[in-house]
């Protein structure tokens, strides 16, 4: 059975709250992933490049926001 998400756009002024190891010029939009109990599983920011990085860790990027998604669900991207 696969988990139902839901993916949102998080407001630019709480970006510097959650963007790391980024300059807020750089990032074409910021996504909140919520899980299937409603909370936030995590963050996945687009840069202006097209490339797609989980909470704001710039040294793994995705090429499509469902893989970025995918990897966030897994536990992959998450951030110790």
């Amino acid at each position: 059975m696969e988990e139902t998400i839901r993916i949102g756009s998080v407001d630019e002024s709480h970006w510097s709250q959650t963007l790391k190891g980024f300059q807020s010029e750089q990032i074409k939009q910021l996504l909140a992933v919520y899980g299937a109990d409603g909370l936030v599983v995590g963050n996945i920011c687009e840069s202006l490049e097209g490339k797609y990085y989980i909470n704001g860790q710039p040294e793994i990027t995705y090429g499509s926001l469902q893989a970025a998604a995918g990897s966030l669900l897994k536990g992959d991207g998450k951030t110790p």
